[in-house]
């Protein structure tokens, strides 16, 4: 997938960094265009780390520092069970064994989110998906 979207993705390993150096260089990234006369797209990050490395509180800060929307699968899974009784025992199984969420239930809420006008004019931060066993 990087190779198609060469350009476009930017990978960034913050271990063994200072969180100044972090901040500084995910500022450097937001701020990046493809083509000097091209406009600024909203940008689209995506937090990965295994559980318990801070995704969901750096995705807080991030938001908030950069104006971004915040979103969080297990957040927007929450809210799923709440709005559709239906689907509720799927997803609260797979939760309370650990396992995680089948793709043709998590995928349509993510896209679903993200097509929504304040992540289109604002741009993303993403915590939570995608999850792979890798």
């Amino acid at each position: 997938m990087k190779t198609a979207f060469n350009g476009f993705i930017y990978e960034y390993d913050a271990i063994d960094k200072d969180q100044n150096e972090v901040a500084n260089d995910l500022a450097r990234m937001l701020r990046i265009r493809y083509k000097n006369d091209a406009p600024r797209r909203p940008p689209r990050v995506i937090i990965l780390g295994p559980p318990g490395s801070g995704r969901g509180t750096q995705s807080k800060i991030i938001a908030k520092r950069f104006g971004l929307v915040c979103i969080q699968a297990g957040s927007l899974l929450r809210d799923e069970v709440k709005r559709m009784p239906a689907l509720a025992m799927v997803i609260s199984k797979c939760i309370h064994e650990g396992k995680m969420v089948p793709d043709d239930i998590i995928i349509p809420l993510i896209e679903a989110r993200i097509k929504q006008s304040d992540c289109k004019v604002n741009g993303w931060v993403m915590e939570g998906f995608p999850q792979t066993t890798a």
